[in-house]
């Protein structure tokens, strides 16, 4: 809750707490914009590539740029994906998932 309300993406009540949403609508906040609160790992370093070795080998000299370079489109992709899906898309699905489990209770 700290981080989102850090991001300014909710605001926290004193004393009785509760929680609610900042400024920006629901269909303005995405998934990014979550994750970039939460997550300490940048999605840039979602896919760990360790540091580099040892410095006579060429293979480990050469591993950390030739391995970043093959991941930044798929750092890309996530990143563009995650900008899609917005906060209403998934409350719409959450509602729609717990309306659904509502009615199989009731048969």
């Amino acid at each position: 809750m700290g981080a989102l309300k850090r991001a300014g993406l909710i605001t926290v009540a004193r004393g009785t707490g509760g929680a609610e949403l900042a400024h920006p609508p629901p269909k303005e906040i995405t998934l990014l914009d979550i994750h970039q609160a939460v997550e300490s790992t940048n999605l840039d370093d979602v896919i760990g590539i360790h540091e580099r070795g040892n410095h006579t080998c060429p293979v480990a000299r050469n591993i950390h740029d030739v391995l970043k370079d093959a991941y930044a489109p798929v750092a890309k992709a996530m990143s563009d994906s995650m900008r899609e899906v917005t906060l209403a898309n998934m409350l719409a699905d959450y509602r729609n998932r717990i309306g659904v489990k509502a009615r199989q209770l009731e048969q």
